[in-house]
């Protein structure tokens, strides 16, 4: 294997590394709108102020004669505190306010804790920083290859998703200031696709096989892949309504009956995203042996089917919820993936 052979190979495996990781991102996150443990931590890159999170409350409360450090967070009096600087606590809470040393947050009003939640959103910014090394690893190997043999094509993707894992980092920053501001979820979502999407195509450009299919209509699968994309937002967007909900005290059981009438339309959606699908699909059906890859996105149309049915009767269950988001993301990857296919034959 000749010298940028050995490159681009170590390439491939970085970006499939960076995928995965962020790919597990994704699942984490919808794992933390599930659970609603978005703000299990009240501030960030940190918890509590803490770098590894309190595990018992009265490690977020205050205690006398005890030490705490600048940025350190406790609850007192319904309300969250913070401390400006490193400091000795006296005899008493209020004496330690009056005198400067506990500072009201005030950038959200949040002030509860909860450990499963606040370990769960833990967990989830732990992969998130995981997710970054294997995508500085892939910019620096595409890099090399550029410097050392001329060929470029792979920068531009690699650095494009670490830059978009910069700015979803940066987001979510902002969304836990803003208590998880509507609208900047979706973003949060469509900043996390882009990352791997762009990885996907460093992936293709580092020289990835690409799939066979059927003679199929790329316009087809550019239409698929649109539809769905907009179905994904739409689907956010339920998301976000449905945590209005669960923020006004609405019983899981009483969701559906509790969204707004335009959610329906996300529903009524899936048969767009299914024939537009099918009509790509038609000529390796048509042939009574679909390929792999064919046979992968009929999987997730059933699977997504499932899991939306599965919201009507059994009341939106938990546990479906982050699987119907990661099969959507799935599905539209799969459509960009398959852009560059080649015909069987």
């Amino acid at each position: 294997m000749s010298s940028p052979d050995r490159i681009a190979y170590w390439i491939r495996n970085a970006a499939r590394t960076a995928f995965v990781s962020a790919y597990l991102v994704v699942l984490a996150g919808s794992i933390v709108r599930m659970t609603g443990s978005g703000m299990g931590c009240p501030d960030w890159p940190q918890c509590f102020g803490l770098t590894i999170p309190p595990t018992e409350e009265a490690q977020v409360r205050w205690q006398p004669h005890a030490e705490y450090g600048s940025g350190r967070m406790i609850l007192e009096n319904d309300s969250l505190w913070t401390a400006p600087a490193d400091h000795v606590s006296g005899t008493s809470f209020g004496a330690d306010r009056d005198s400067g040393l506990w500072q009201h947050y005030t950038r959200h009003d949040y002030a509860h804790f909860n450990p499963f939640h606040t370990w769960v959103e833990f967990i989830n910014r732990l992969l998130g920083a995981f997710a970054g090394l294997p995508a500085l690893i892939l910019v620096a190997l595409t890099l090399i290859l550029g410097i050392r043999h001329g060929r470029w094509r792979p920068l531009a993707p690699a650095t494009a998703a670490l830059l978009s894992l910069g700015f979803v980092a940066w987001l979510g920053k902002k969304v836990v200031d803003g208590n998880l501001i509507p609208g900047s979820i979706t973003l949060h979502m469509m900043g996390a696709l882009a990352i791997l999407g762009f990885q996907l195509a460093a992936l293709r450009s580092a020289g990835a096989p690409a799939p066979r299919l059927h003679k199929v209509s790329r316009l087809w699968l550019i239409i698929a892949g649109f539809v769905t994309l907009a179905q994904l937002v739409f689907g956010t967007q339920v998301r976000e309504a449905v945590d209005s909900l669960v923020h006004a005290g609405v019983e899981r059981a009483d969701w559906l009956n509790s969204l707004p009438a335009w959610w329906t339309g996300h529903r009524t959606a899936f048969w767009a995203v299914l024939g537009v699908h099918l009509a790509w699909l038609w000529p390796g059906l048509r042939s009574g042996s679909p390929t792999r890859w064919e046979w992968a996105v009929l999987a997730l149309l059933a699977a997504q089917f499932a899991t939306g049915l599965a919201f009507g009767l059994l009341g939106m269950p938990a546990a479906a919820q982050p699987l119907h988001l990661i099969l959507a993301v799935g599905l539209v990857l799969t459509d960009g993936w398959l852009l560059g296919s080649k015909p069987l034959g």
